[in-house]
């Protein structure tokens, strides 16, 4: 009798008991498609962009009567690296115009920009919003009469922060 039981309420619950976790199990986000929207610039897709990462200083810290030889951690303030962004150089020079006026000092605003993965159907899967961006860097690829391969630019950017959005 208890058997009957089980086995009714399997088959009305349907496929989802083939699952002991009741939570909905997802794969791992892909970092292949990708786009970075720059305030007062544009939309723009890179080849990469790396270096997403803050750390937070530990700060030793002894108070007396604490223990013998321990030390306490603390923390400190946080850092971010600066963000890398690679693209085929096209024969429209935004990337390099927004780098330079900057050396020229027409525009020193820092400007916010949000990086958006997609996932394959091309539907917003996740972004990041880093706040406070600026160039600190502009590089073009070698010109080389051996070598077909594709110029690449590449723009670094020191910021204040990212967000998960």
């Amino acid at each position: 009798m208890a058997d009957s039981n089980a086995t009714t309420g399997i088959q009305e619950l349907g496929t989802e008991t083939l699952s002991t976790i009741a939570v909905k199990l997802e794969a791992p986000l892909r970092g292949f498609r990708f786009t970075a929207t720059f305030e007062n610039l544009g939309t723009s897709s890179f080849r990469s962009v790396t270096r997403f990462s803050s750390t937070v200083d530990s700060i030793d810290y002894r108070e007396g009567g604490f223990g013998y030889l321990t030390k306490r951690k603390v923390p400190g303030l946080v850092s971010y690296d600066e963000i890398t962004l690679e693209k085929g150089l096209y024969s429209n020079p935004l990337i390099y115009n927004f780098f330079n006026d900057y050396l020229e000092g027409q525009n020193f605003n820092p400007v916010n920009a949000v990086i958006t993965l997609y996932n394959n159907a091309g539907t917003p899967t996740a972004s990041w919003t880093v706040i406070n961006a600026w160039p600190t860097s502009y590089k073009s690829g070698d010109l080389n009469a051996e070598d077909s391969s594709i110029l690449i630019e590449t723009l670094t950017l020191a910021h204040e922060g990212i967000k998960r959005d």
